[in-house]
C-alpha cells in the first residue's frame, strides 16, 4: 500500500535511509518534518507498506518553473527500497504512484539523481522508462553553518 509517509514512520525511514547512504551519522529523520509535509501541497514522502512494516519510499518534490506556463516540473529524490523487499514490485510502485502524483499536478517532467556506482538501479529506472543519456547532473553538497 503506498501512502504519505507519517510521524510513526520515522523510525522505518531512518533505517531505510541508513541502507541508502550506510555510515552517515548525520541522518536524522524528525516525525515533526514528516508531518509537516503530509501538510504540504508541493512536496510529499511517499511509503510502501506491506504487511504492516514500511519496507521503501521515495521524496517527491513538485517545483515552479516559468519555461511552460504555470506547468511545474517534478523532482524524485531517495528512493530506497528495502534489501528483503526488493524484486517484489515496490520500487516499481512507488515511482509509478510518484508519476501519477505528478501527472495530475500537470508536471511537465520527472526527474532523479542516482549515483553513479548504482548500476542497478540505473537498469531499473531506465526499464520504467527514465532515460539517463539526455541529461548530466552535477551536485554540490554545501556545509552546515
Amino acid at each position: 500500500m503506498i501512502r504519505e509517509a507519517r510521524a510513526e514512520d520515522a523510525g522505518a525511514l531512518q533505517r531505510l535511509y541508513e541502507v541508502l547512504v550506510p555510515g552517515n551519522p548525520r541522518i536524522l529523520v524528525l516525525p515533526e518534518r514528516l508531518e509537516n509535509l503530509r501538510q504540504d501541497t508541493s512536496n510529499f514522502c511517499f511509503v510502501d507498506e506491506r504487511d504492516g512494516e514500511v519496507v521503501g519510499t521515495v521524496l517527491l518534490h513538485l517545483c515552479p518553473d516559468v519555461m511552460f506556463k504555470e506547468r511545474p516540473y517534478a523532482l524524485l529524490e531517495n528512493l530506497v527500497v528495502d534489501a528483503g523487499a526488493r524484486g517484489r514490485g515496490v520500487g516499481r510502485a512507488l515511482l509509478e504512484h510518484a508519476e501519477q502524483v505528478a501527472r495530475e499536478h500537470g508536471c511537465t517532467k520527472l526527474m532523479l539523481l542516482s549515483s553513479v556506482h548504482r548500476t542497478e538501479a540505473h537498469a531499473f529506472f531506465e526499464r520504467l522508462g527514465y532515460d539517463g543519456s539526455v541529461s548530466r547532473a552535477f551536485k554540490k553538497y554545501l556545509p552546515r553553518k
